[in-house]
């Protein structure tokens, strides 16, 4: 279901999450907070989409986002090919991964005043062409994390990603201050293993790696999701 099977296990005294997906499309694996690899010299990494460059989360990932949200996030990129740390990106900048206080990221039937609404920020004409039930039963739900996340990558998909990230994210949300943002968080997000630079870093020209200090939440109006 969802893509894959998800198991989670949560220790709560040593605060170790072990993440482990089962992808239909290939070996997809991430472990979180201690898992060893092979030889024992640390996490397994994830491979993303069909570049196969193994990345997983970085520490600030793993201080940063909820386990239900990470979990999600890696589910939805491994349904549509994508770097799961992009997906994280825009889940930090547009309601701080469902903890944004806005009613619009967590009232349901809120929207803000460029009309977005829900944990991704979907504008409602948008969600009514690209939003999707992440279990695939029922109408899905703008306010509903699964359903959120997994349209976020659904709209992703059909604007040029993987092959073109920064395009892709400029298609969520028109500012280049926001794409700026987005890779800037998804690179904190991951961690490097090897050599090979994760896929929003290979496939798009150098971004600005400073973060914008630019969001809804701090006034600027937003037009996300469409």
């Amino acid at each position: 279901m969802l893509g894959g099977l998800l198991t989670a296990f949560m220790a709560v005294g040593g605060c170790t999450l072990v993440l482990a997906f089962a992808v239909a499309r290939g070996a997809e694996r991430v472990a979180v907070g201690g898992a060893p690899n092979g030889n024992g010299s640390g996490n397994i990494p994830v491979e993303v989409g069909s570049g196969n460059v193994p990345v997983a989360p970085s520490a600030q990932a793993r201080a940063d986002i909820p386990a239900l949200y990470l979990a999600l996030y890696m589910q939805a990129a491994a349904r549509f090919g994508l770097d799961w740390a992009i997906l994280a990106g825009i889940g930090r900048v547009e309601c701080d991964h469902g903890r944004d206080p806005a009613p619009s990221c967590t009232v349901e039937g809120q929207l803000n005043s460029a009309g977005a609404g829900g944990p991704a920020q979907f504008l409602v004409s948008t969600w009514q062409r690209y939003g999707i039930s992440a279990t695939g039963e029922g109408a899905p739900d703008m306010w509903s994390p699964p359903d959120a996340i997994f349209s976020m990558a659904n709209y992703l998909s059909a604007s040029g990603a993987p092959g073109d990230y920064r395009q892709a994210i400029y298609a969520y949300n028109h500012a280049w201050w926001y794409v700026a943002e987005v890779l800037s968080w998804a690179r904190a997000y991951t961690a490097r293993y090897g050599s090979g630079a994760p896929l929003h870093q290979r496939n798009t020209p150098a971004a600005n790696t400073k973060s914008a200090l630019h969001s809804r939440r701090s006034g600027v109006l937003s037009v996300t999701g469409g």
